[in-house]
């Protein structure tokens, strides 16, 4: 009863001093605080085992959300639509199916006119073809669904060795308002650039070893430069960009 008596001793110390004690008898107070101590080192009663049953049900509510949230990413990332893929069935046409229109994805985007965005869409086969299609589209975030609207701007199927040299190749296409789209390989260039004739630059976008860009074309001014850099901002090659569009003469019979 010692070791109680000391611990009462240090809980009495502790209680703060208040005006009701000289209305409370010493022997009453020590009882109800001895009384207290040995509440208090009781042991707790052992709380019941929770229920099995209950825990494998939140278990299984668990498992079905998980469930569900896959779905809706499933959903999400789903089946292109035919409005969408149907411009690209070249894909398959040029790669005897090697290429499934179904696997291609967003993969770069840049500023476009009007203000839309150049978007690079592809997709890769098994014998490691690379097909890519540049379009125009509202902007938005890279992973994106696909457009319900666009404007396709060409494409290619090739393997995957562009070349090693900056520009070795390059194709394009023009809209018949004489915006042209084109592509080159990108070779040990790190990025690239349009040298426009006002003097203004804008940057070309790279996407599968190839550097994507656009421009007008005008027959009045000197078309523009396409520049590309190494990593260290040196150049490493220069391309004078073409003019796709064939002028149209009205026919004058006699």
């Amino acid at each position: 009863m010692t070791k109680d008596r000391d611990m009462m001793t240090i809980v009495e110390k502790l209680r703060p001093i208040t005006t009701v004690d000289d209305r409370w008898p010493r022997s009453t107070r020590d009882a109800v605080l001895e009384n207290l101590l040995i509440a208090t080192v009781a042991e707790r009663p052992e709380a019941p085992p929770r229920s099995r049953r209950r825990r494998v049900a939140f278990t299984a509510v668990l498992t079905a959300a998980l469930v569900a949230s896959g779905a809706s990413i499933a959903v999400a990332g789903g089946l292109l639509p035919e409005s969408f893929t149907r411009p690209l069935s070249f894909w398959e046409t040029e790669t005897g199916g090697a290429v499934d229109v179904q696997t291609a994805r967003r993969v770069a985007q840049a500023p476009g006119p009007d203000g839309t965005v150049l978007t690079v869409w592809s997709a890769k086969g098994q014998d490691g073809t690379i097909c890519i299609a540049p379009l125009f589209e509202p902007p938005g975030d890279l992973d994106r669904p696909a457009p319900t609207s666009f404007k396709l701007a060409g494409g290619q199927c090739a393997d995957t060795d562009q070349g090693m040299e900056p520009f070795s190749t390059m194709g394009g296409s023009e809209d018949g308002r004489g915006i042209h789209t084109m592509w080159a390989a990108a070779g040990s260039a790190a990025r690239a650039e349009l040298r426009l004739p006002d003097g203004s630059l804008r940057s070309a976008v790279r996407a599968e070893d190839m550097f994507f860009f656009w421009y007008l074309a005008n027959e009045s001014v000197d078309p523009p430069l396409l520049v590309g850099y190494d990593a260290a901002g040196n150049v490493v090659a220069e391309q004078s960009t073409p003019n796709l569009r064939t002028p149209v003469h009205p026919h004058t019979g006699g």
